[in-house]
């Protein structure tokens, strides 16, 4: 019988955002972080990042288990101790964990700490269903995993998980903005897939709560200062070091949202030819890295009034949107995500609305998702 060759793959993947604008402290933490691994092997490995602390980050235990109790569990190691310290600036692999690792499992990781720390590497996620998270600001606790769709569960610093494994998987990275980072199309999409092609197909999350196509974080508001680099500026470094057969991008509505609520996005007000040239670019980044695109249409969205001190250009940035979707519908990448959620009048149709008629609500994420599969399989992806 042939021997089974084990290389280490990708198994989860779900991006850190940058909160130095908007750190947390605490003086202890423990935080519990469910993740659905969609590999058959024989071992993990953790990745964990401190890429915009501004001091090290320590964690005296860290733990995996297969339940959430952690009633059986297992320690993780790093370079032999189980001590973590993070170097600022820098990720940590942790060393191989030896453990079975099913495709559709949930694994469980315990991160504890009681050092006063401030961490600036934060995740979250709307859609509990295959990602889940909470912490408690005491070292010796196991906080409660809730359930729910409606309220962000977030978490520091663990933002990898290698498996041991036989495989060969197709990674798929899901990039883009708030509409991925929240996990409803994300999530939707994965748990098709993971059910339909068990041990075969890795999802990774890049979006980033904000992010454009084509400028990076506006500095005038800590929050805005959040939401990362451009797309473009960070689409060759995900490629790189994910190397995903396919990337899906929702992105756009940003840049012509922000430029609405930001004095500097102000400056930064785009057109149809700033954002063709944008989609170009980012074509050429993804084929010299051997990614394929699948590129959605932007989603409607609507704001309060009151909440757009620059109401004169509201009007313009909805005939914007429609100007940008009619482009992006000729081009062989689009999958025409908004004419599945939208109303007649160019709306989010109230099924779908997350609640705030900017963002899609899980029933929502599945109606897209479910056509994106459909696409996979119609032009044999996978």
């Amino acid at each position: 019988m042939e021997e089974k060759t084990l290389e280490w793959k990708l198994g989860w993947y779900h991006n850190c955002d940058d909160y130095r604008a908007l750190p947390f402290t605490f003086p202890e933490l423990t935080e519990v972080v469910q993740a659905t691994l969609n590999l058959n092997g024989d071992g993990i490995r953790l990745g964990l990042s401190n890429l915009y602390g501004e001091k090290d980050l320590i964690f005296q235990k860290v733990e995996a288990a297969t339940d959430e109790k952690f009633h059986v569990k297992q320690k993780v190691t790093f370079a032999g101790i189980e001590q973590a310290t993070v170097i600022k600036g820098t990720t940590l692999k942790s060393d191989p964990v030896h453990l079975q690792v099913k495709a559709g499992m949930k694994l469980y990781l315990k991160l504890s700490s009681k050092s006063v720390q401030t961490y600036a590497d934060f995740c979250c996620t709307y859609d509990t269903t295959l990602t889940n998270a909470n912490f408690v600001r005491r070292y010796a606790s196991t906080p409660h995993l809730h359930h729910s769709m409606d309220a962000r569960r977030g978490w520091f610093c663990l933002n990898e998980i290698e498996v041991l494994t036989d495989s060969q998987p197709a990674v798929v990275n899901i990039t883009g903005d708030s509409l991925v980072e929240m996990g409803q199309i994300s999530t939707s999409l994965a748990e098709i897939v993971y059910q339909k092609r068990p041990g075969k197909i890795v999802f990774a999350n890049t979006g980033i709560s904000g992010g454009r196509l084509l400028h990076d974080a506006p500095q005038d508001e800590p929050l805005y200062q959040t939401f990362g680099p451009s797309l473009l500026r960070r689409a060759a470094t995900e490629a790189q070091k994910l190397m995903p057969v396919l990337t899906i991008a929702f992105i756009g509505s940003n840049d012509l949202i922000m430029p609405l609520v930001s004095k500097e996005a102000l400056q930064q007000q785009i057109d149809i030819n700033d954002f063709a040239d944008g989609i170009i670019q980012l074509k050429k980044v993804l084929q010299r890295n051997h990614s394929r695109l699948l590129l959605g249409t932007l989603l409607p969205f609507s704001l309060g009034h009151g909440s757009v001190p620059h109401s004169n250009i509201y009007t313009q940035t909805l005939n914007k949107r429609q100007e940008i979707n009619r482009y992006l519908r000729r081009l062989p990448e689009t999958f025409d995500s908004s004419q599945l959620v939208e109303d007649d009048k160019q709306r989010l149709q109230s099924r779908y609305d997350f609640g705030d008629h900017l963002h899609l609500n899980k029933r929502g994420g599945q109606k897209i998702a479910t056509a994106i599969w459909d696409r996979i399989q119609e032009e044999k992806i996978f």
